[in-house]
């Protein structure tokens, strides 16, 4: 069952790959001068190798088409200057995930960035691995006691000295040229906003398997999209979900003084289970602001190993995207009607009913358990509320967005170790 991930870049000297033990079946994802323009998919043969014939031939045959519009597409991008890119904030938030944290930063630091600082928000924690972890490491290192991504999104928002504040997972391991993909798309000063492809770090397991090939997995595809509100339709922009994910993407700082952080009512952490990314896209983008989808932006994700995490994972899903949209419901981001029709025919109908109906890639217990977790939204979001209200009052009376404005707004950010919400 397991198969083997790599990656190929092309123009390249092609050599031959051997297969090998416990692997039959390798995916490789080819790039094109650091941009993915797709994957091939080979299976053990009498050989045990993969021939470099045999990849160039699949190249051609299956991505040709991508590549060519690959190349057309650079044809008409200025080369850029390194030394016009603007120093930039990178975040990592985690929780009791010393181990996989470490792996995060190996590649974090090794990163060939001119000038970039590393902050690790440890949230909630109910011990002190993490903060002995990072001791040994040249990264910020700050705690934020108030349970919730979000907050702790917010936190290294306002711990952030740099113009570009970018955010990845601790269960991630980034790119190399990760932030060089970054600065390259915020040379254009309209870009406020910007997520990029997550591809799978290995497929080892059923349930990596299932969520990477049947249901998805994290990646929105290999071309870029410039997305703004009067190039989408209201429906569009309800599917903010399509727009990026939260383990890859980065803003310009700005922004968030004027739309303001993250949602602490919502994502991992709360009731809502999840959510606080795509409502941030969602906002930026019904703000007016220009939001991009950059695919060289590029870092892989390890998928849940176990098929009750993954379970649970697709739950959350569907618990999550029905707070978020009880959250555009509330604020009127978009018209009521339009938010309903929504959720009756494209998301209930044409997603999981017929996920339900034509059970071809995804099982019908994973479909099952993403519209349970949709019919409990309502009751989660009333208590992720209730939560975010008692998470206030129980950590101090200048939190939420207060605290946020006011770290944010001045030039001298004061740095804590510990801190009130």
């Amino acid at each position: 069952m397991a198969t083997k991930v790599l990656e190929l870049e092309i123009p390249g000297n092609i050599i031959s790959i051997p297969f090998e033990e416990g692997y039959d079946h390798y995916r490789v994802l080819v790039r094109m001068q650091k941009q993915p323009v797709g994957w091939l998919n080979f299976s053990r043969n009498e050989t045990g190798s993969i021939s470099a014939e045999d990849l160039c031939m699949a190249i051609k045959r299956q991505l040709g088409p991508a590549i060519i519009q690959e190349f057309l597409s650079r044809s008409f991008v200025r080369k850029n200057d390194s030394s016009s890119y603007e120093g930039i904030s990178v975040v990592v938030c985690t929780r009791n995930r010393t181990a996989q944290l470490a792996q995060c930063l190996q590649t974090l630091l090794q990163l060939p960035y001119p000038n970039y600082e590393i902050i690790i928000v440890d949230n909630a924690p109910s011990n002190d691995d993490t903060q002995q972890l990072v001791a040994n490491f040249p990264v910020h290192y700050v705690r934020e006691n108030c349970p919730g991504l979000d907050w702790a999104r917010n936190r290294g928002i306002a711990e952030a000295k740099y113009p570009i504040i970018a955010f990845t997972d601790d269960d991630v391991i980034v790119d190399k040229y990760w932030l060089q993909a970054i600065a390259n798309i915020f040379l254009d000063k309209q870009v406020m906003g910007v997520s990029g492809y997550v591809a799978p770090a290995e497929l080892e397991t059923q349930a990596q398997h299932v969520f990477e090939l049947g249901y998805g997995g994290m990646g929105h595809g290999f071309l870029r999209r410039f997305i703004r509100k009067g190039g989408i339709s209201e429906k569009q922009l309800l599917w903010a979900s399509n727009f990026g994910i939260g383990a890859n993407m980065a803003f310009r700082r700005e922004i968030f003084q004027k739309i303001g952080g993250f949602d602490t009512a919502l994502d991992v952490g709360t009731p809502s289970n999840g959510g606080g990314d795509i409502e941030f896209f969602h906002r930026l983008v019904n703000k007016g602001h220009l939001f991009v989808y950059e695919p060289t932006m590029l870092v892989w994700h390890y998928h849940r190993k176990e098929n009750s995490a993954l379970s649970k994972q697709i739950f959350n899903n569907g618990c999550s995207f029905g707070c978020y949209l009880i959250v555009c419901f509330r604020k009127k981001t978009v018209r009521h009607f339009t938010i309903l029709q929504f959720f009756i025919l494209d998301w209930f109908l044409k997603w999981n009913l017929k996920n339900l109906i034509h059970p071809t890639k995804i099982p019908i217990r994973l479909s099952l358990y993403e519209l349970f977790g949709m019919l409990t939204s309502p009751i989660s979001y009333w208590k992720t509320l209730r939560w975010n209200k008692q998470v206030r009052k129980k950590y101090g009376t200048l939190s939420g967005t207060r605290r946020f404005r006011s770290e944010l707004g001045n030039s001298q950010i004061t740095f804590h170790k510990e801190a009130e919400c």
